[in-house]
């Protein structure tokens, strides 16, 4: 089988991996940028249909010129660009195994970027398998990808930052919201935090945008309130919403019914780790970032050496820290390969430090004003699915941990949660945070199922294409490798 041999493999083509190719074919590197969608951009700089398209671009012209740069960056021999492929092994850091849906190829780099951004953080209750409860940034995609609006009236509910970008959206394209439901009621941290914000800059802008949107539009914003269910029967009809109290439990007997025919729920996001996984990198676990992120040092390289790990795949900041991280790592995966630096690469990568320093205070600014103590398993009733690929029920859970199997392997080979199609990305995180909730065993990370090759689904007849060698195990193949 042949072997593409690059200086840099980038995996990822959204804010992060476009900057990180840029900034390192600068340098002189060959590079191979790898992406599973089969346009550039990732979900930030999502690029719609204009035949499909019937609402306005919410696409600023400041982000639209961001965008064709990184495009220009990345429109040179030096990078070969992969779009709607999919790698699903990284056989050691240096060599990656992808698939286009025709074949199966390796690739192998001096040194790897991992961008692979980040998905919606979800938290199970009652009725939120419902069509009509969708996250927020599924809300994001049929509106910036296909330009179609959920249906009305809309409840946005949940917390944190990413709510008030869904709704401002779904505001701007002239959908119906019906109320804005946050956690978080402790407004007065804004001007306790305000050292923090002011170092946004133009992020901040755009927070004071997103709420001057709803303003106007009156929309209701309830602080201090969730969603304890959603009704309906073959979609969904309504929610119910209750205040929550200082111990993080909800006031069932004060709750109110909001007539919605769509819910949209923003929990936050939080980092897909599949890929760096595979390769047992350092772990650490940071609830007001997304949850378990990937440790990483001052030049976005991770415990294993020579892979670097940039944007929201490693931790939830945002676009502006992205594209910053990306350049980083870019310039330093570059200079791991051996291309030599030049003086403006050096100029830049100063640059770019120390704005990633202000983006963080920012991003810290901000974790502080949302950040709350709801106790998010108060919503949980026995007949509440927690795994909606496999059906698996709390109840079924619970009759497990009567029984001694209280580990998310343990309850993983007994219920078969976490072995539908998504492969446990939506349910395994809750399952582990459910298992940490219930018993005085914190760190569930260590007992979470390893992740195996292939990394997402591909077909098998691809698999066929190579020849696959022996895996590569721990001492206990059960748990997550390590190699630091």
């Amino acid at each position: 089988m042949t072997i593409e041999e690059v200086d840099l493999t980038v995996i990822g083509a959204g804010p992060a991996g476009l900057s990180a190719a840029g900034e390192a074919a600068k340098m002189g590197a060959k590079i191979a940028l790898v992406d599973d969608n089969h346009h550039p951009g990732g979900q930030y700089f999502r690029q719609p249909s204009p035949k499909h398209y019937t609402h306005q671009s919410l696409v600023s012209g400041k982000d639209r010129r961001r965008f064709s740069k990184l495009l220009r960056d990345i429109d040179t021999p030096l990078v070969n660009y992969y779009p709607g492929t999919t790698v699903w092994d990284i056989h050691d850091q240096f060599t990656i195994g992808l698939s286009d849906k025709e074949h199966s190829r390796r690739i192998r780099s001096a040194s790897l970027v991992i961008s692979a951004g980040a998905r919606d953080q979800v938290y199970p209750f009652p009725g939120w398998t419902l069509p009509g409860v969708i996250t927020a940034g599924g809300s994001q995609n049929l509106i910036k990808g296909m330009g179609i609006a959920p249906a009305p009236p809309i409840v946005v509910a949940g917390n944190g930052p990413l709510l008030l970008v869904a709704a401002a959206n779904l505001v701007s394209v002239g959908a119906e919201v019906a109320a804005v439901v946050e956690a978080s009621s402790q407004s007065w941290r804004v001007f306790r935090q305000a050292g923090n914000l002011i170092r946004g800059g133009s992020t901040l802008g755009l927070a004071i945008k997103y709420l001057k949107i709803l303003h106007k539009a009156k929309i209701p914003i309830l602080r201090g309130y969730g969603v304890v269910a959603a009704h309906g029967n073959e979609c969904l009809s309504a929610v119910d919403v209750a205040p929550i109290t200082r111990n993080g439990k909800f006031e069932r007997s004060r709750a109110r019914r909001i007539i919605a025919k769509t819910m949209v729920t923003g929990m936050g996001l939080t980092p897909s780790l599949e890929l760096p996984r595979l390769l047992g990198v350092r772990e650490i676990s940071m609830p007001l970032r997304g949850g378990t992120n990937v440790v990483r040092n001052e030049k976005m390289m991770s415990s294993v050496q020579g892979v670097f790990v940039a944007g929201d795949g490693g931790s939830i900041g945002g676009v502006e820290l992205a594209l910053n991280e990306g350049r980083i790592a870019g310039i330093n995966a570059a200079k791991y390969a051996g291309i030599a630096m030049s003086e403006s690469a050096e100029a830049a990568l100063l640059r770019d430090c120390s704005r990633h320093r202000n983006l963080c205070m920012f991003r810290e600014g901000l974790e502080r004003i949302f950040m709350h103590d709801v106790d998010w398993y108060d919503l949980l009733t026995p007949e509440t699915i927690i795994c909606r690929c496999e059906d698996v029920t709390l109840d079924e859970i619970n009759h497990y941990n009567a029984k001694g199997l209280t580990t998310p392997l343990q309850l993983k080979a007994a219920t078969r949660i976490g072995m539908g199609r998504c492969q446990g990305r939506n349910c395994l995180t809750t399952l582990a945070r459910l298992t940490a909730h219930r018993t005085s065993y914190k760190d569930s990370v260590k007992e979470f199922p390893r992740t195996r090759p292939p990394a997402r689904p591909i077909r098998i007849g691809d698999l066929l294409h190579e020849q696959l060698g022996a895996p590569d195990l721990p001492d206990d193949p059960h748990l997550p490798r390590r190699r630091d």
